[in-house]
């Protein structure tokens, strides 16, 4: 189950007392919790994910990320290797496109930060290709414009020698 659904994310936690009751309701789910800063200026929730084709090799694949994951199913898939301008040419096919680009008034997005760190997990992938079955970071929380992109939760598994 995602952690979400299991009840292993708590957010907006104001105080100590609020942090303290959320560590209670989840103490049956383990031992050990990481306390977080809460992001602002959310724009975006992305997936950045590599994966390994058995016909085709590394493909790295871009998407409407978080819980609009499934809800959405709005993602593009490139080849190895990538270069910068087919990843922002494949987030521009996306349909949450528009909310990156500063929808109806709102805040664009930092796509250049965005571009940064897919290239930056394209580059690991690349790097590690004879070792890399699966490389999921999700969600990238796209910040406003200026203020970068955050790593929420990443999933890398590597063959077994």
């Amino acid at each position: 189950a995602h952690k979400t659904e299991a009840g292993g994310v708590a957010l907006n936690l104001r105080d100590v007392a609020a942090v303290s009751e959320a560590l209670a309701r989840m103490a049956h789910l383990s031992d050990r919790f990481l306390v977080e800063e809460m992001a602002r200026d959310v724009v975006l929730e992305l997936i950045v994910g590599v994966q390994r084709d058995a016909q085709f090799g590394l493909t790295l694949t871009l998407g409407a990320g978080g819980v609009l994951v499934e809800l959405l199913q709005d993602a593009a898939t490139l080849l190895f290797p990538v270069a910068r301008q087919d990843v922002l040419a494949a987030l521009q096919s996306l349909k949450v496109w528009p909310l990156l680009a500063g929808f109806r008034g709102k805040a664009a997005g930092d796509v250049d930060a965005l571009l940064d760190a897919v290239m930056a997990v394209a580059d690991y992938a690349q790097a590690r290709a004879d070792q890399l079955v699966e490389l999921d970071v999700n969600p990238v929380l796209v910040l406003s414009k200026g203020h970068g992109v955050l790593a929420v939760d990443a999933l890398i598994r590597l063959k077994t020698p």
